[in-house]
């Protein structure tokens, strides 16, 4: 009998990618939460994007020998798909997945997509939780396979995601001309160039936005990024599509909107999502109180 048949089958390796900039505190949460992952075949890699604070040397200190980590450094900052890119062009993994520097896995975060991929998904992730601070909340904590007209309607994966590495080197990772939309745009073109994706309802990613608050979803940067990504995406999009992400331009800008524009705009699905969009803008007021709650608590509201 031949030796090799009674050699268990090695099980995937996968390349955890990480870029990071000028926050070496949060990169350290963030890297100790994959060392401490229940799955233990992986490699971390690390770019430093050209920080100009203590990050390099704080990383190179604490993880400088620690042989599942790789850390490399970009001389100047060329932005975060730059240093995703950077990553995988070396991903010694199968697949490969990501994590930004001021998020979390969860322990069971490779082992719970890796045991949910199928051979026939382009893709597999995962809903996650949103940290606001002080509350947080699940996002597209659903099982659900995504096929690309679905993806066009609305952003419904998550900004991380579990690919076949080779997937993401064929379609050249990341487009870094995107100010915006990134992880939107990388997706659409895996699920257009390699099927349907497949998410879990399991919560295995947490990302921290409490450091985030004063953001501007509708900056005029993030709307040109916007215009960027349909203008790439024009000829896959169906009307519906179409319409759909007009009604998401809408929200980033923040505009009240008519009841005759809510009934227009619902012919093309998105009901319950509209439906909260329309009323979270009659009642502005109530918004701005559940942002200030999520963000500080009732301690933190009162006091």
């Amino acid at each position: 009998m031949n030796s090799d048949s009674n050699m268990a089958e090695q099980p995937p390796f996968i390349t955890v990618y990480m870029p990071t900039h000028n926050r070496w505190r949060m990169a350290v949460s963030a890297i100790e939460s994959v060392l401490a992952q229940d799955y233990p075949h992986f490699e971390l890699i690390v770019v430093d994007d050209g920080s100009t604070d203590q990050s390099w040397q704080e990383l190179n200190q604490r993880y400088g020998s620690e042989e599942k980590i790789s850390l490399l450094r970009h001389e100047q900052s060329r932005g975060a798909c730059a240093a995703r890119n950077t990553a995988i062009a070396i991903a010694k993994g199968e697949f490969v997945t990501g994590l930004d520097d001021d998020d979390v896995f969860y322990p069971h975060r490779l082992s719970s997509l890796l045991a949910a991929y199928q051979p026939e998904d382009s893709m597999v992730c995962s809903g996650y939780l949103w940290h606001y601070g002080k509350v947080s909340k699940t996002c597209y904590a659903s099982d659900e396979m995504v096929d690309l007209q679905t993806l066009l309607d609305v952003h419904n994966l998550s900004n991380q995601a579990l690919v076949p590495t080779r997937f993401m080197q064929e379609l050249g990772g990341f487009d870094e001309q995107l100010a915006a939309f990134q992880d939107y745009d990388m997706w659409v073109r895996v699920v257009a160039r390699f099927g349907p994706a497949r998410r879990i309802a399991e919560i295995s990613y947490q990302v921290n936005a409490g450091h985030e608050a004063g953001r501007i979803t509708g900056s005029p940067k993030r709307l040109q990024a916007h215009d960027d990504f349909v203008k790439k995406h024009q000829p896959q999009m169906t009307e519906r599509n179409r319409q759909n992400q007009r009604f998401y331009r809408h929200s980033m800008q923040q505009l009240p909107m008519s009841l005759p524009q809510l009934v227009a705009t619902c012919r093309f699905g998105l009901i319950r999502l509209k439906i909260r969009y329309y009323l979270k803008m009659k009642l502005s007021w109530l918004s701005q109180l559940r942002l200030r709650l999520l963000q500080k608590g009732w301690r933190g509201f009162f006091g």
